[in-house]
C-alpha cells in the first residue's frame, strides 16, 4: 500500500481494475476540490472576525488556503497577511481580491517564516495545525513568537466532542460535493497509522472508478491532536495558558477555538521579526 493511499482504498480501486495516481490536496487540482470542499462552511469566521475587531494592527492568516478566513477579513476594513506553502491555494485568493490594497499573500512555510513585522492577531483555521508533526508544530510556535506582538493574540483551531472522536477511527463513506453541474460524489477513506498519532485521508470521486482508468486520489496526512496537547504544548513554548470556547458549524460538528498571548513581553523590536 501506498503511504498516501489507505487499504480500504486501495481495495476499491483494485476491485474495479483502477490505477491510483496519488495527488497532494493542497496543489495541481488539489485546491479547486478543496474550494468545493470547504468554500461554503462559515465555520470559525464569526470568531475570528470578533477577535480581529479588538485587533488594532494588522493580521496574519497562517495556511490561509484559498481565503476562507482572509477574504472576511479584508471585507471587515483589516490589513491581512495570508500566509500559505501552496501558492495554487493563494491563486484562488488572488483572484477573489485581485490587487486588494489591504492583502498580502506570501508563499511560506508555517515551520518557519520570517515576514519582517509584527502582527496583532496570527490566526490558524479549519483545523490546520493537525497538518503539522511535534517538530513542525515547535517551528511554528517559533515562528509565531518572533511575529506576535506585545498584547497580539495567537488564535487556531482543533476538533472537539464528536468531531474529535470520529477523527481516531478508520472510515469509509460517500459525500456530496458541489460540482458545475449539481452534487458529484466522492468516496472519502480515512486510515489511522498504526500508533493512532496520525491518519491519512483520501477523496476520490466515484464516477472515476472504472476498469483500467487513471483514478486521481486527493490525499492529505494530518495528526491526531486535542485541545489538552496543544494547550500544553503552547505554554512550554513560551504563550499563556489558552482560552478554549467551543465552535459549533452549521452541522453541529464541534470545533474548539484556542486563543493565547506571549507569557512575557518581547525584548526584540519590530524589525527584529526577520531574524
Amino acid at each position: 500500500m501506498s503511504d498516501l493511499i489507505t487499504e480500504a482504498l486501495s481495495a476499491r480501486l483494485e476491485a474495479v481494475g483502477a490505477v491510483p495516481m496519488a495527488q497532494d490536496l493542497y496543489a495541481g487540482v488539489g485546491p479547486d476540490f478543496y474550494e468545493r470542499l470547504v468554500g461554503a462552511d462559515r465555520a470559525e469566521i464569526r470568531e475570528v472576525l470578533a477577535l480581529a475587531r479588538d485587533s488594532a494592527g494588522p493580521i496574519l492568516d497562517v495556511a490561509a488556503g484559498s481565503g476562507r478566513l482572509t477574504i472576511p477579513l479584508v471585507r471587515s476594513g483589516k490589513r491581512v497577511t495570508a500566509m500559505d506553502l501552496s501558492d495554487d491555494m493563494l491563486s484562488h485568493l488572488r483572484r477573489a481580491l485581485p490587487d486588494h490594497a489591504a492583502l498580502d499573500c506570501v508563499v511560506a512555510d508555517m515551520r518557519d517564516f520570517s515576514l519582517g513585522r509584527l502582527y496583532d492577531l496570527i490566526v490558524i483555521g479549519a483545523t490546520s495545525i493537525t497538518l503539522l508533526d511535534r517538530a513542525g508544530r515547535s517551528g511554528l510556535y517559533a515562528s509565531v513568537r518572533r511575529h506576535l506582538s506585545d498584547g497580539g493574540v495567537f488564535a487556531f483551531t482543533v476538533a472537539g466532542g464528536d468531531a474529535a472522536d470520529s477523527l481516531t477511527v478508520s472510515r469509509d463513506h460517500e459525500i456530496g460535493v458541489p460540482g458545475a453541474e449539481g452534487q458529484e460524489t466522492y468516496l472519502f477513506s480515512q486510515q489511522l497509522d498504526h500508533d493512532g498519532a496520525a491518519r491519512v485521508v483520501n477523496w476520490v470521486r466515484a464516477s472515476d472508478l472504472v476498469a483500467g482508468a487513471e483514478v486521481t486520489v486527493l490525499t492529505s496526512r494530518l495528526q491526531v491532536l486535542s485541545q489538552e496537547m496543544l494547550s500544553r504544548e503552547v505554554v512550554e513554548a513560551g504563550f499563556a495558558p489558552p482560552a478554549v470556547s467551543p465552535v459549533r458549524t452549521s452541522h453541529g460538528v464541534e470545533i474548539l477555538l484556542l486563543m493565547t498571548l506571549l507569557a512575557e513581553l518581547r525584548r526584540e523590536t519590530p524589525g527584529d521579526a526577520s531574524d
